[in-house]
């Protein structure tokens, strides 16, 4: 059995798992810095680049403004290198940390798992996926995808940072 079938499923109220990824800049960005103050959207995605994925990411680029005034902070991961993600931040001027979780351990660690991806059978990349995490490490809000092609509730996500 694989390590990803044995992981457990992070659920609303559970304490989420701090972890530490590489940015676009290849420095080091970890969960616990960025939550002291607020909320932290994360915002797991498959692949850097691909149709649907750029939607998302710039949907949340475009609300940033009313986010930041309820001091949320959106933090992007996908399993994609930093170069990789460089690029794509790059292109769509994204004004939050992408962040390259290239060895696998986060997605393992929150249970997104995507064993594949299209045709690219055993490339374990990340379900879309939204976690709302407090000041506390405390998940307030969860939305998993098993079809990559399906985006978020964005007004469903602006609810729930707005009331916390």
């Amino acid at each position: 059995m694989s390590s990803v079938q044995n992981s457990k499923d992070i659920e609303v109220g559970d304490t989420a798992p701090d972890f530490e990824l590489l940015d676009t800049n290849q420095e080091s960005q970890k969960l616990s810095d960025y939550n002291k103050k607020g909320l932290t959207i994360l915002a797991f995605f498959p692949a850097a680049g691909s149709p649907v994925c750029t939607v998302e990411l710039c949907n949340f680029r475009d609300s940033i403004n009313d986010l930041e005034g309820k001091n949320v902070k959106i933090l992007g991961i996908s399993v994609d290198s930093p170069f990789a993600n460089k690029v794509f931040a790059e292109h769509h001027k994204f004004n939050f940390p992408i962040l390259s979780d290239y060895d696998r351990d986060v997605i393992e660690k929150y249970n997104v798992v995507m064993p594949s991806l299209g045709k690219l059978k055993d490339f374990k990349v990340a379900k879309r996926s939204i976690f709302v995490i407090d000041d506390k490490l405390k998940v307030i809000y969860k939305w998993v995808s098993d079809n990559p092609l399906v985006e978020p509730n964005y007004e469903e996500i602006k609810k729930v940072t707005s009331t916390k």
